[in-house]
C-alpha cells in the first residue's frame, strides 16, 4: 500500500454505528457537511456532494465496510485542486471502537503528487476533511450544524 498524505482524528463519544450511518445516510451528511448530496454512499456508486459556496464534487465510492471503513476516490482536477493534471485520489474514513461508547475516526487521503499544486490540493483537502470531522462530532454528539 502506498504511503498516506496524511491522516486526521477525532474522538467522537458515540457509538460506531451511529458516527458510520452519520457518514453514510444522505439525509444525515446533509446537517453537518454537505448542502445537497445525489445519494447515499454506496459501493459502486459515484455521488454528487454540493455546496452552495463551492459548487459539486463528485465522489466514487470503491468500499464499504460496514461500522469500519468508507474507501471514496476522488479526480484532482474535478476537485478543482490540480487544473493542469488529472488524477486519483483515494480517501479513507476509518471507524475504530473506543471503550463501549466512543469511536475514533481516522480520515486519510493518499495519492496526491507531491508537487506545489498536489501538496496544495492535499492541505485543503486535509483541512476540509478537519472542519467535516469537527461538524460531525458536533451533530451526532449534540444535533449542532456548525457550519
Amino acid at each position: 500500500m502506498s504511503k498516506r498524505n496524511y491522516t486526521v482524528q477525532i474522538k467522537i463519544k458515540c457509538l460506531v454505528s451511529d458516527v458510520f450511518n452519520a457518514v453514510v445516510d444522505e439525509n444525515k451528511i446533509c446537517n453537518y457537511f454537505v448542502d445537497r448530496t445525489s445519494g447515499p454512499l454506496a459501493k459502486g456508486d459515484r455521488v454528487v456532494w454540493s455546496w452552495q459556496e463551492w459548487g459539486e464534487f463528485p465522489v466514487v465510492v470503491k468500499e464499504i465496510v460496514p461500522n469500519e471503513l468508507i474507501h471514496l476516490q476522488i479526480d484532482s482536477k474535478e476537485w478543482q485542486k490540480t487544473p493542469e493534471k488529472e488524477y486519483k485520489v483515494e480517501v479513507y474514513l476509518e471507524f475504530q471502537p473506543v471503550g463501549e461508547e466512543s469511536t475514533m475516526l481516522s480520515i486519510s487521503e493518499q495519492g496526491w503528487l507531491t508537487d506545489a499544486t498536489g501538496l496544495k490540493g492535499s492541505h485543503d483537502n486535509c483541512a476540509g476533511w478537519t472542519h467535516m470531522a469537527m461538524c460531525l462530532k458536533a451533530y451526532v454528539e449534540h444535533g449542532l450544524d456548525l457550519r
